[in-house]
Parts: C-alpha cells; structure tokens; sequence
C-alpha cells in the first residue's frame, strides 16, 4: 500500500511540509541534531529513534520521507540505510558471540540535545 502511494502520489512541499517541520521535535531552530539523525554510530541512531519517539508528527515525518525517497537518516524513528527501512543496524564486522545491551539515553544526555 505504501508502495502504491509512493509511486502515485506527489509529496505537497507547501503547507504540508511547513506544518511537519514547525511542529517536529528535531526542530531546534539552530540545526545542531542534523549529525545525530545522520551519523552512522550505533548509539546515536539509538538516540535518533528515542528522541522521535515522543515527536507529535513522526507518522507523517516517515511517510513524508517514503514519498521523498530519502536514502539515509533517521525519519519519523525509523532508519533509512540505502533506500530501505532497517529494523535494525548492524555494526561492521562479526557479530558478537553474546549479544550487546540495547543503548538507551540517560536523562542527563535528554537534556543535551532538548
């Protein structure tokens, strides 16, 4: 069903997008999180996926980003890699034998990036 809307429908960049970004919780005003939402490093994706969690526009932020064809980047809490929506990132090598804790954000990091 995505897949069709994609594919038929053109993204409304006028006061669709305007009401998605004023609204976004990303949205600082000074763009300091555009590293943290386009990083490669596990725990900051893991971060990226937190901070859109509690976000009142991460469902349209997505399909907004399914529209675009975004290829990269945390939108609407889920991760972009190469076009495709990842569950999950691996890192690079082997996987471990025993299986790493999942990376949570502390409050003291919360009020870092609020």
């Amino acid at each position: 069903m995505l897949a069709e809307r994609r594919d038929n429908e053109e993204f409304d960049e006028g006061q669709d997008q305007a009401w998605l970004w004023t609204n976004a919780r990303c949205n600082d005003g000074t763009g300091n999180l555009v590293a943290l939402f386009f990083s490669e490093q596990l725990d900051d994706i893991a971060r990226a996926k937190a901070f859109c969690g509690e976000c009142p526009v991460k469902e349209a932020c997505f399909e907004a980003a399914l529209i675009r064809r975004e290829p990269y980047g945390v939108w609407g809490g889920r991760l972009f890699f190469k076009g495709k929506v990842l569950a999950v990132k691996r890192p690079r090598g082997r996987p471990p034998k025993n299986p790493r804790p999942e990376v949570a954000m502390t409050p003291e990091q919360e009020t870092l990036i609020a």
